[in-house]
């Protein structure tokens, strides 16, 4: 086990480097030069003396883009390994430091969208793998492929349609409501969470018809194996054969299926945090990228290079944890 984390860890740093080259190759090859706008943007400023020129001149030495792509990148990636990815130029701060201040919102809105994700998507997919060809299969397949195929974008804009501007039973938009200083703690909780419930429901709908089919499919596998028809042959009840012997065999496949729930969370909110202004690392993602903000463009997909490689050792690794017969090598 020691040996395998160790290959895969590895394999994923370079993997992550990879993907960090490629983004910084693109956003150099762009036709627009970001930098040239934020010289100027500086240069306007009062208290600022130098001339446009000598500004641009300036960041392109501090971004390494004074040289050749590969050299930039390799001076951008001996800054990233100490986890120094610059200041951004939209809020004027470490990277870092606003990463560590948002970031939480965003963590909280993907941990209640997984959990509400659990509970509604694989029951939902095991009853239709019973009611196979029958109208509640139907009913989960059709919901199913709706929650697949409609844009997040469009699942938020229904939501603030019909429950915030026809019903007007939710928030509109926002994280906290005009009156939100003046109440008690648990009025402050309330507040939050009534503004929190469209986003998670709109991150939760994304996945929750993958998650539907997905369970639906392995399970009809299942059932259908030599095994189950032993037990019911043997007298077993069918509350039995379905959560004790049916069910365990198809967390085998989904394990693979939640390795790629982790970044596709964040991913998710990127357009989600925004229909929604919720301040999360989407939005302040959102807001950097359509600035030119080379530092938190490069800081937000090198995260979700991260992120992607994160799930994929903790797939492997519960691949074992699940299945006994699995063994890691």
């Amino acid at each position: 086990m020691t040996k395998f984390l160790i290959r895969r860890i590895l394999l994923g740093l370079l993997i992550v480097i990879l993907g960090a080259f490629v983004t910084y190759a693109v956003i150099r090859c762009l036709p627009t030069s970001y930098l040239e706008k934020r010289a100027i943007e500086l240069s306007q400023s009062p208290q600022v003396t130098e001339t446009a020129e000598e500004l641009l001149a300036k960041l392109k030495e501090e971004y390494g883009m004074d040289g050749g792509i590969f050299s930039g990148f390799v001076k951008w990636l001996g800054q990233a390994i100490t986890l120094d990815f610059g200041n951004s130029w939209k809020y004027g701060e470490s990277v870092t430091k606003i990463f560590g201040e948002v970031i939480w919102w965003s963590v909280l809105m993907n941990i209640i969208s997984l959990i509400v994700e659990v509970f509604v998507a694989i029951p939902l997919g095991i009853l239709a793998a019973r009611k196979q060809y029958r109208a509640t299969d139907y009913a989960v397949t059709v919901f199913a492929l709706a929650c697949i195929s409609l844009p997040s974008f469009y699942i938020g804009t229904v939501f603030k349609y019909i429950f915030a501007v026809k019903l007007k039973w939710l928030p509109l938009y926002g994280l906290k409501g005009n009156m939100y200083e003046s109440l008690g703690t648990w009025g402050k909780i309330g507040d939050i969470a009534s503004h929190l419930v469209m986003p998670v429901a709109t991150l939760a709908i994304l996945s929750i018809g993958f998650l539907m089919r997905y369970t639906r499919t392995n399970m009809l596998e299942v059932l259908n194996s030599d095994y189950i028809r032993t037990a019911r042959a043997k007298g077993l009840p069918e509350k039995a054969v379905i959560n004790k012997h049916a069910f365990r065999n198809t967390l085998i496949p989904l394990v693979t299926a939640f390795s790629g729930l982790l970044p596709s969370f964040f991913g998710g909110a990127f357009i989600t945090e925004t229909v929604f202004q919720i301040p999360g690392i989407g939005l302040y993602s959102y807001n950097a990228m359509v600035q030119g903000d080379i530092p938190f463009a490069m800081f937000y997909t090198t995260f979700i290079f991260f992120l992607t490689q994160i799930s994929l050792i903790l797939s492997d690794i519960m691949y074992a944890v699940v299945d006994p017969r699995v063994r890691v090598n």
